[in-house]
């Protein structure tokens, strides 16, 4: 949503300014407008923990050390700076700085007060407990209505980048690891909620070992349990896949039939469920983006192929599906 300077919108150059791809703050303001008419919500993105190598910011604290900025980053003694997990064109922003924790809050605040429903939190692991706590006593004081949940997620981080993360109990992750699980329940009184990655990892687990997932009774338990381990007023927003992760029709083998049983079964659940761009297509990856070659998460954020006929795709079948959610009929 801000400037950035990557396709994605992860790498900010301005945090308080819409990026002129989309347009300006006025026609911004319209499309909120348009969707809340329709009775929809919208929810921006949150970027808290990094920006882009090339933000103001970052220059000035890079090549000056007496910059005002310079202690919003981590630097050592031989100007070395802490980055996002091991992305170097990423700065991590020292949020623990009360003047860069006060400048990131008003970012918060200032995309809220433009009318977004609430915020989507990316890498909620990586600023501070304090942090979240000042920010989310804020925003609950001035947006009540609003949500606010994070991506916790622990993936494919290795030990060697656990240091820049704020972890609980970081000596038993440092000598166990990080277990998705706890992980995530670390966040309960933190945020509103988040983006539930074990129950995707607990549905991709039951296909892999080939079992389907309606009518399956040992599924519906595992799924249970896992949910008994949160109360019920921290939401866990399930979803099956995300422009991080492989497809799940990659974890399904293309079986579309597998693809539809689990949007059913998400939707059975009193929670809200998230249906990644292009799912009703049937995309999918045929190859893995987790096999360290460069770029591959480009394989799972293909363009939409406007030009399929109708009966190509699955839309009529997840919108009945939805239809059914909507309606309580689960």
């Amino acid at each position: 949503m801000y400037c950035t300077a990557n396709y994605h919108g992860y790498h900010a150059t301005d945090f308080m300014n819409i990026d002129p791809r989309f347009g300006t703050m006025r026609e911004l303001a319209e499309l909120i407008e348009s969707v809340h008419k329709r009775k929809m919500k919208i929810i921006v993105d949150f970027v808290p923990n990094h920006c882009s190598i090339n933000h103001p910011f970052f220059q000035d604290a890079l090549n000056n050390k007496d910059s005002k900025y310079r202690d919003w980053f981590y630097f050592n003694k031989k100007n070395e700076y802490t980055c996002f997990l091991k992305y170097q064109e990423l700065p991590k922003i020292n949020l623990d700085n009360q003047e860069a924790r006060k400048y990131m809050i008003n970012v918060a605040r200032f995309w809220c007060a433009n009318s977004f429903d609430g915020l989507r939190i990316d890498h909620a692991v990586g600023p501070s407990f304090d942090f979240w706590d000042e920010l989310m006593s804020t925003m609950r004081k001035e947006f009540p209505d609003k949500i606010f949940f994070g991506e916790v997620w622990c993936q494919g981080i290795k030990k060697q980048c656990y240091k820049t993360l704020h972890l609980k109990r970081n000596w038993i992750k440092y000598i166990f690891g990080i277990k998705q699980e706890s992980f995530q329940r670390d966040y309960i009184n933190v945020l509103d909620g988040i983006l539930d990655f074990k129950y995707r990892e607990i549905l991709i687990d039951a296909i892999e070992k080939g079992e389907r997932i309606l009518n399956n009774p040992q599924l519906e338990a595992r799924v249970k349990k896992h949910f008994s381990k949160y109360p019920s007023n921290f939401k866990l927003l399930l979803f099956l896949d995300n422009h991080d992760t492989d497809r799940f029709l990659f974890h399904c083998k293309g079986d579309k039939s597998l693809l539809l049983e689990a949007i059913e079964f998400s939707c059975k659940w009193d929670r809200a469920f998230i249906l990644y761009y292009g799912t009703e297509q049937g995309m999918k990856n045929s190859i893995t983006i987790f096999d360290e070659t460069a770029y591959a998460d480009l394989r799972v954020r293909e363009p939409m192929n406007w030009d399929l006929k109708k009966e190509e795709t699955m839309y009529d079948s997840i919108a009945n599906i939805l239809k059914r959610k909507t309606n309580n009929q689960y």
